[in-house]
């Protein structure tokens, strides 16, 4: 009998108690644990929002180097992959006709000019014709055209640099034989790169001539080179409703080479935007939301309005304000009306 009231008073103790946490839980909530979280607060950040293209780069000035005579190679003044500046030498062509062609046609101007010095005494004497001083200018001027000619002839024959610029691969020799449209070496002025790129129409208001650009390559993910648009084609393609753009690229450390694949940022405008972070931001049918942090640290699901996306942030266009804060990390620990637990001392601030 003793042991059945012992049992029931131990019942009735451990009841108590439980109904007493039970009363206490629930009418004082802010004894449960609230989870911690992340929080982000909005302000406003200065952002450049631009315009993605891709193209090949190319030289701004570019040519084969050939000859226009057939001739033999007598002499090659270039290294392969060198640095030229205009007017420099590169290759000589056998030339020796062409220079005893040259002494020929001066020793007989020479003559001619001692000759019609000679009748040009006397004419003034009377002695001879003055239309025989005719004959003689004319043999004058037949030779000078002579020399003009041999000259020329001999140009032909070295080959020089028409602008500065990088060489190529060499493709002839000492001794060989050169025909009209070989190929010698190719020459790319590569200090300033172009590019030509496809627009879609609807961007048309937003580039101009003088807009700066941004190039970057797979080869330099670490470089940025600066450029701007130079011209606009004058006609869209009615085929892909789109404009041609053709840009320079600044390329002075010669790091960028003709024909390789460039991304471009074109900088279409610079200004202040609320950005949050990406991972901050959820949807639910095809709501964007978020969740707020009231002052009393109460979470509320707020919907707002984004805009762009860029460097793993989103813009928010409305439903947020500068100085609201907002759960970054620790969503799924959170509900509406639940409150939260800052993780850190200060707030995270909002960052570009």
């Amino acid at each position: 009998m003793l042991r059945k009231l012992a049992y029931g008073s131990l019942i009735i103790i451990l009841a108590a108690v439980a109904w007493r946490y039970y009363t206490d839980s629930t009418s004082n909530p802010r004894q449960r644990s609230a989870p911690q979280v992340v929080l982000f607060e909005v302000k406003q950040t200065d952002i450049t929002q631009s315009l993605e293209a891709l193209g090949s780069a190319r030289a701004a000035e570019s040519v084969i180097l050939t000859a226009s005579v057939t001739e033999k190679v007598s002499n090659i003044a270039f290294e392969q992959g060198e640095f030229v500046k205009k007017g420099q030498t590169l290759i000589t062509l056998a030339d020796d006709e062409e220079r005893a062609q040259l002494n020929v046609a001066k020793i007989e101007l020479a003559n001619q000019q001692r000759e019609y010095k000679r009748i040009e005494n006397l004419v003034k004497q009377k002695s001879v014709s003055a239309s025989e001083l005719d004959r003689l200018q004319t043999s004058i001027d037949t030779a000078q055209a002579r020399i003009a000619q041999a000259q020329a002839t001999l140009k032909d024959r070295v080959i020089k640099a028409p602008f500065d610029g990088l060489l190529g691969l060499r493709n002839v020799s000492v001794g060989a034989l050169l025909k009209p449209g070989d190929e010698i070496t190719t020459l790319d002025s590569i200090t300033q790169l172009q590019m030509d790129f496809d627009l879609a129409e609807i961007y048309l208001p937003r580039i101009k001539v003088g807009q700066s650009i941004n190039a970057h390559s797979v080869a330099y993910p670490d470089r940025t080179f600066k450029g701007e648009i130079v011209t606009l084609d004058s006609r869209v393609n009615p085929d892909t409703r789109s404009i041609k753009v053709r840009a320079t690229i600044e390329n002075n450390e010669a790091l960028l080479r003709p024909g390789m694949l460039l991304t471009l940022d074109l900088i279409d405008q610079q200004r202040s935007a609320k950005m949050l972070p990406e991972e901050a931001v959820f949807m639910r049918a095809s709501q964007h939301l978020v969740y707020k942090v009231t002052p009393d640290m109460n979470v509320e699901e707020t919907q707002i309005q984004i805009g762009i996306r860029q460097n793993g942030q989103v813009e928010v266009i409305d439903g947020l304000a500068v100085g609201d804060k907002i759960v970054w990390q620790g969503l799924l620990k959170v509900k509406p009306g639940s409150k939260v637990v800052e993780q850190t001392e200060t707030w995270r601030k909002g960052e570009s």
